[in-house]
């Protein structure tokens, strides 16, 4: 056996390990596999081993395999899993193909020529190939639950300094100085800054090819460090998306709002930093998502820290009139955050899951969902929460 394979065995066994020695005093690990039920296949570097969560139990076997995993991981580069296992790989992204998903880590940044300009472009180490083994495409953030990959997480995303909230569009919680809320609080923002890049199309609807929403309502950032990105893409690559002025920000909103889009705003070290950009706190993200595509929804499925990330708006209540529900369901349907329960053929909201965007209230036929905010002045409190965060002046 090679020296290499013996400090990956050496490590990878420690990985395996590490889990049943942890959930004793780790209370985010005991919450992220509480109700995980999830069986992986490790098969890298010409090793295999199992790890099997039930819903707060845990069990691996090493060389060995598990009969139908939900996912199986494999890599043959030793120096990368190493890194990996040795907690030095600070970034995490990935790509979606049929049935697989490749993860990867930005090992640094060049610069390329194209067309006559210099650009900067990512360079991308592959980390891990993730196959569905099963029927069930679970998202590449279910790995986020695992300690080695909620470390990069910690690196990456930075969980402590994101902060954001969904905007929710419903009419029931009326107009604030005869504003529509995402306008209302988007207008404060819009008007301290002179810097908006507006992009031409959501990946995320391009890439599910939603049928439901408009995919050229694409994101939009704002704030000083926006002019930066122009290091990346020479004058902003008109055929994606490019420097704005503020009425076409705000119409940027208007149309979101028209099209059921529901808007999310806060700082996101990944966005600016995945970029090229360093997260300097002058860099404002603000997606407009839908309940069918949208990356915003995902984050469900990683660890309790990284969902933790979108905080309600202070003030926003959802509430169920049980009378009034008939058990349809559709509310389940549209919320991506498994913030609604059916209990005894009655939805009831899960309070610490719920985000309050409203989605449920939206299409409840019966009227049987309410969305209040208690005072309008919470509309001040979450300003302030996010001006705290990023600053787009």
């Amino acid at each position: 056996m090679t020296e290499i394979k013996e400090e990956l065995e050496t490590k990878f066994k420690k990985m395996l390990q590490s889990i049943e020695d942890s959930l004793g005093d780790d209370t985010i690990l005991q919450e992220d596999l509480k109700n995980f039920e999830f069986k992986l296949q490790w098969n890298i570097y010409g090793m295999k081993a199992y790890q099997k969560f039930n819903n707060g139990d845990y069990s691996y076997g090493f060389g060995e395999e598990i009969e139908n995993p939900d996912l199986t991981l494999e890599s043959d580069d030793a120096d990368v899993i190493l890194k990996l296992l040795n907690r030095e790989i600070g970034s995490y992204t990935y790509m979606y193909y049929k049935r697989k998903f490749k993860l990867y880590y930005i090992e640094g940044w060049e610069k390329v020529e194209v067309d006559g300009e210099t650009l900067k472009s990512k360079k991308l180490r592959n980390i891990l190939t993730a196959r569905y083994s099963t029927g069930t495409p679970h998202h590449p953030f279910v790995l986020t639950r695992l300690p080695v990959f909620r470390d990069i997480v910690d690196k990456w995303y930075e969980p402590e300094m994101a902060n954001g909230s969904y905007i929710p569009i419903n009419d029931a919680l009326g107009t604030f100085e005869d504003q529509i809320l995402p306008l209302k609080v988007l207008e404060h923002f819009i008007n301290k800054s002179n810097h908006f890049l507006l992009f031409h199309s959501c990946g995320c609807r391009v890439f599910h090819e939603c049928k439901d929403h408009d995919v050229e309502i694409g994101c939009m950032y704002l704030g000083e460090d926006v002019v930066g990105i122009e290091d990346v893409f020479p004058k902003v690559t008109p055929d994606r998306a490019h420097l704005g002025t503020k009425e076409e920000a705000l119409e940027r909103v208007r149309l979101a709002y028209e099209n059921g889009l529901i808007t999310v705003i806060g700082r996101l070290k990944l966005e600016s930093e995945g970029m090229g950009i360093p997260d300097r706190g002058r860099f404002m993200t603000v997606c407009f998502c839908c309940p069918c595509c949208c990356i915003n929804g995902k984050w469900r499925y990683g660890t309790t820290e990284f969902q933790n990330i979108i905080q309600r708006i202070e003030g926003v209540t959802v509430t169920v009139d049980e009378k009034l529900c008939v058990g349809c369901e559709e509310c389940m349907e549209v919320c991506v955050f498994n913030g609604m329960d059916m209990i005894d053929g009655i939805a009831k909201v899960n309070q610490e899951r719920c985000l309050g965007c409203g989605r449920c209230e939206r299409v409840c036929q019966n009227e049987a969902i309410s969305i209040t905010i208690d005072d309008p002045k919470r509309l001040d409190e979450f300003i302030r929460r996010i001006e705290a965060n990023v600053d787009v002046s």
